[in-house]
């Protein structure tokens, strides 16, 4: 049940949330990787890219922490935002995999005006049906890659496609390193294959 900090890769301290990887990631496609809980054996489902996220999870502390979480909050459960916290990413690792678990964010969320919130989701269809219920201080991004991409066009949603080389990425989208557009309101962007593309 806890956020872990990481003022590294951010712009300012964040806290995150995570999940084990593919595992909650119900309507994943291009990127499905799930790892095995106890020998941390990587079974890739999906086609087109490898879950950037699952890599962690060769490391058991990393699965420990992950399926903590996930137990704790199938069971009902509600993370504890440290009372420093201003920003929280939700799921470096992992995604909405219930209506019930988007439910609780965001009567989490609304709790707390004061901190900016944000994730990528492939669980569209959860978003979808609370459209009108999103507090103004989450920040949604439709992830490209899942099964529901065909309605993201259809309600407008902000998004994030990744593309294998930067060559690929059309012109004048911005692309996202850090976070920076994820946490922007109404701001769509490019992501770079991690497993394919170095930074310079």
């Amino acid at each position: 049940m806890k956020l872990r900090k990481n003022d590294t890769y951010y712009t300012g301290t964040v806290y995150e949330w995570n999940l084990p990887a593919g595992v909650t990631c119900p309507f994943a496609k291009d990127c499905k990787v799930i790892v095995d809980r106890e020998t941390g054996k990587f079974s890739y489902t999906g086609g087109n890219f490898k879950c950037y996220a699952a890599s962690a999870e060769r490391f058991p502390s990393v699965r420990t922490s992950r399926w903590f979480n996930y137990e704790f909050v199938k069971a009902g459960g509600v993370p504890i935002i440290p009372k420093d916290c201003e920003n929280v990413r939700i799921h470096s690792s992992g995604d909405f995999f219930s209506q019930a678990y988007f439910d609780m964010w965001l009567n989490l969320i609304g709790e707390h005006p004061e901190i900016n919130f944000w994730a990528f989701t492939k669980s569209i269809n959860f978003w979808i049906y609370r459209l009108e219920k999103i507090p103004e201080n989450l920040i949604l991004t439709a992830s490209y890659g899942g099964v529901f991409d065909k309605i993201i066009p259809v309600h407008n949603l902000k998004s994030a496609r990744v593309y294998a080389d930067i060559s690929l990425v059309p012109a004048g989208m911005p692309i996202d390193t850090n976070d920076d557009y994820a946490r922007m309101k109404g701001v769509s962007f490019a992501l770079l294959d991690n497993h394919k593309h170095k930074k310079k």
